[in-house]
């Protein structure tokens, strides 16, 4: 097989990257944009030893899970790998993905979205001068070129307005050394908040009065410096340009006092549905004690405290742990506690018998480290949120090498339109 060569393939099966897989002369030759059953007429592009990738020429025969893609710029930005397919196969592929990952661990169906578009809570968009003009949107799939794009179809409607109302005003002179927009908009609080990243906020600043007139629930303009020459978006010092630094979020009933620099899932609808289920798994009958590890503000935290006797909250970042107090009492909740300490020092000194613990980590998983912290506290249950299903499979191994085991994964599409996947994993103790 050599590069540019044709071949009419078939697609049989599709990775959990977005690529169709194709068997030509026994070698697996990867195709985006094509579906399994598809036939195609496909040109080689690269060739490796173990095997090749292509790309479609002409689509012969077509799924009937394929359908017209619902944003102009997917096909550039890459951010949405998904757009070609009908969102019940993309939940039928999801879960597929999984029970292959996790075999022989149950894999229960993928839940979906009700509305699969205009969904996320939070969008940054980099911005560049290009040939005298101001370009912003996305950056192109393995690149830093920026795809110009006036909106996104995943980003909320009120994200896709305050963006389109600024992009329309942003001149060259202003925008010299702007970074990114940041827009973060809450679907319950109907809050808004907006941050320019870059050098100085002095040339941004002239349009601060008009954007907080045009939109009234904006309660925060962040000017965040940024100087690094490297891919970080936030800097660490920032100026209040209007307003606070932070909004107002809902989560489970609870208010949540939300810093631009804090995490939140992005999609507050399915967060919900993901919270309730890790809820659900740990089969709480308002007598348990539970941990919630690595807890952030204390929005899973302040969601178990409604059924458990007791939650312990436990982040070394000061912060991330003032604000979980913060909203704590913001929310009249008196059975949720906030530790701030190193995970390792409270697994050593924790006395108190712990019937759960919760933890949702990044993407890069667990430590070692922090699965033996667990395993010392020994509970009976562990529910583990993860946004990452490779690291989570990963760790769920290291969990069976202290008698720890998976009863189920339970996929939730918090990403529609996207490869990603978000599971909750329920972890029994097999040793009493």
């Amino acid at each position: 097989m050599r590069k540019n060569e044709e071949y009419i393939v078939t697609c049989i099966d599709i990775t959990d990257m977005a690529a169709g897989v194709c068997r030509v002369e026994d070698r697996v030759v990867f195709v985006y944009d094509l579906l399994p059953d598809e036939v195609a007429k496909i040109k080689i592009i690269k060739v490796n030893k173990k095997f090749a990738i292509g790309k479609v020429i002409q689509r012969i025969e077509s799924s009937k899970d394929r359908q017209e893609i619902v944003c102009e710029h997917a096909r550039l930005c890459g951010g949405c790998q998904l757009e070609h397919v009908r969102y019940e196969a993309q939940l039928k592929y999801k879960t597929q993905w999984m029970k292959e990952l996790f075999a022989p661990i149950v894999v229960l169906p993928t839940l979906g979205n009700e509305n699969p578009l205009y969904y996320r809570n939070k969008a940054q968009f980099p911005v560049q001068i290009k040939d005298g003009k101001v370009v912003t949107g996305f950056y192109r799939k393995h690149s830093n070129d920026v795809v110009d794009s006036d909106c996104c179809k995943i980003q909320s409607p009120a994200i896709n307005e305050m963006y389109a109302w600024i992009r329309l005003r942003l001149t060259v002179e202003n925008a010299q050394g702007l970074r990114h927009i940041f827009i973060r908009s809450s679907y319950l609080s109907h809050q808004s908040q907006v941050v320019f990243i870059g050098e100085s906020e002095e040339k941004i600043q002239a349009i601060v009065p008009a954007l907080v007139a045009a939109f009234p629930n904006l309660v925060s303009v962040v000017f965040n410096y940024n100087t690094r020459n490297d891919n970080v978006i936030l800097g660490d010092t920032y100026t209040v340009l209007y307003g606070s630094d932070s909004i107002v979020e809902l989560c489970m009933g609870n208010e949540v006092r939300l810093h631009f620099k804090s995490f939140f899932q992005v999609n507050p609808v399915m967060m919900e549905t993901l919270y309730q289920c890790a809820i659900d798994g740990a089969k709480l009958s308002g007598q348990e004690t539970c941990i919630d590890m690595y807890a952030g503000a204390g929005t899973i935290g302040m969601a178990i405290s409604k059924q458990a006797k007791k939650v312990i909250g436990v982040e070394i970042v000061e912060e991330a742990v003032l604000n979980a107090k913060e909203n704590v009492k913001r929310n009249q909740i008196t059975n949720c506690e906030y530790i701030c300490q190193d995970a390792t020092v409270f697994a050593n000194e924790c006395k108190e018998h712990v019937d759960v613990v919760f933890v949702d980590p990044p993407r890069k998983g667990m430590s070692e480290q922090g699965i033996q912290d667990i395993v010392r506290i020994q509970p009976n249950t562990v529910m583990y949120i993860s946004c990452n299903p490779k690291t989570l499979k990963r760790d769920l191994d290291l969990f069976e090498q202290w008698d720890y085991n998976c009863t189920y994964v339970q996929p939730v599409d918090m990403f529609a339109y996207t490869t990603g996947v978000e599971c909750v994993a329920r972890i029994e103790r097999t040793t009493k």
